[in-house]
């Protein structure tokens, strides 16, 4: 059985290390054995937390830039977080720093389209229908100042609630924004209806 210390150990070491590193270097660096660290690093790859590189005959590890983003990107269905957002009612996306979707979760896509159809869109015209950014945007907002935003947007038969949180790497790299949104009536009580 695998020890949760031992590899939060080795996960932190790699993340903050600023070049790819073989695994008897890491082994060496933390004194922990090369076999064991070697078990903890296949571990650690199957969960997508880091990568590695063959140069020549050895790998090279290095931590993923961010690994929940690298779920959104490929829509890895098996990914925990992934299927959390896919079972709420509440519309979910992911944006790029340049305001293009990247993912949506299940009532997004109810709404709006297939994921594979509005990807790498920009977030106004895929859920506004508009050509620029929508006035008062929380996305912009978050991307000017790197921390969460919410808005209110008025629309002809509703009202919106959005709700922006940045996206960041493990070394606290900008990366991306989650977008989160609320249809809400006249009385401003939450509604089911998902999406923007």
């Amino acid at each position: 059985m695998l020890d949760r210390e031992t590899e939060n150990r080795i996960l932190d070491f790699i993340v903050n290390v600023e070049q790819p590193m073989h695994s008897a270097e890491i082994a060496k660096a933390l004194d922990i054995n090369r076999v064991t660290v070697s078990k903890y690093l296949s571990v650690l790859h199957s969960r997508g937390l880091i990568e590695y590189r063959n140069i020549g005959m050895a790998k090279v590890w290095m931590a993923v830039e961010n690994p929940i983003l690298q779920a959104f990107e490929k829509n890895d269905v098996n990914n925990p977080t992934i299927q959390a957002f896919n079972s709420l009612s509440e519309g979910v996306s992911v944006l790029d720093k340049e305001m293009n979707v990247i993912w949506l979760n299940r009532a997004m896509e109810a709404r709006h389209g297939k994921l594979n159809t509005l990807k790498s869109k920009k977030c106004y015209e895929v859920f506004h229908n508009e050509t620029a950014v929508c006035k008062n945007c929380p996305t912009l907002k978050t991307l000017e100042s790197g921390k969460r935003a919410i808005a209110t947007i008025q629309k002809p038969t509703h009202t919106l609630e959005i709700s922006t949180s940045p996206l960041k790497s493990p070394k606290g790299r900008f990366m991306g924004i989650i977008e989160i949104v609320r249809v809400l009536d006249k009385g401003k009580k939450e509604s089911a209806v998902p999406g923007k």
